[in-house]
């Protein structure tokens, strides 16, 4: 299955903002993560924009990617850009310990 150049291009932006958090955290333990706050917020800005390019891929690209939780990355970036304030931080330490490895082979396969 072949991938419109969009697509492509949008797979390849959130493959960056997914390394810049990776260069950004990865000699952090949890909790340096916890008292840097300009970390925070750099990671919650890259989650942002992540999901932001999410919620542009087509539709036909994201029905062909059901393993991937689409509608919880934009939901992310919904929460992050609008309601700041709700984040939970131990949350977001997770997703980049969790989610963000997955996302990002993902991403790479697609390139």
């Amino acid at each position: 299955m072949s991938i419109s150049d969009r697509d492509r291009t949008l797979c390849a932006r959130m493959l960056e903002e997914i390394r810049f958090i990776s260069k950004t955290t990865l000699v952090m333990s949890h909790d340096d993560f916890m008292r840097d706050e300009i970390v925070q917020h750099a990671v919650c800005m890259s989650l942002i924009t992540i999901g932001e390019y999410a919620n542009h891929l087509s539709d036909r690209f994201i029905e062909n990617h059901p393993e991937i939780e689409w509608i919880q990355i934009i939901a992310v970036r919904n929460i992050a850009a609008h309601g700041y304030w709700q984040l939970n931080m131990e949350q977001i330490w997770q997703a980049i310990a969790d989610d963000l490895p997955t996302l990002q082979k993902f991403l790479i396969s697609q390139l």
